[in-house]
């Protein structure tokens, strides 16, 4: 093995350190999209209060526990979504480390052989 060849371990830090900043800029992502989400659901909100009270209707009650239940169940949704978004990279990230780990033991085999091949 030359010695500008990285090892599995150097490799595996590599990997797992592409792997983490994936990560954030994901969760990063999902966060401004969250955020994003909620100033237009709170702008659209207002837009509804505004155009109601404009007209000299207040919101009643009944009417602001039905806004306050979409906008929750806009936020649940949002949620699940986002959810969604984190289990699947989860399950491509946990397939992806064992795709490398798999390769590593390749690898590793292939150099023991090398070896063996050597010191014959």
């Amino acid at each position: 093995m030359s010695g500008t060849e990285p090892t599995n371990e150097e490799l595996a830090k590599g990997y797992a350190k592409q792997i983490e900043q994936a990560q954030e800029r994901r969760e990063a992502k999902d966060l401004e999209r969250l955020e994003r989400h909620g100033r237009a659901a709170a702008q659209q909100s207002q837009a509804i209060e505004a155009e109601q009270s404009g007209q000299g209707v207040e919101l009643d009650a009944s009417q602001k526990v039905e806004l306050n239940e979409i906008n929750g169940q806009q936020a649940k949704a949002l949620a699940k979504e986002l959810n969604r978004d984190n289990e699947n990279g989860d399950q491509v990230k946990q397939a992806r480390a064992r795709e490398i780990a798999e390769r590593f033991k390749e690898k590793a085999a292939r150099d023991r052989e090398q070896e063996r091949g050597f010191s014959r």
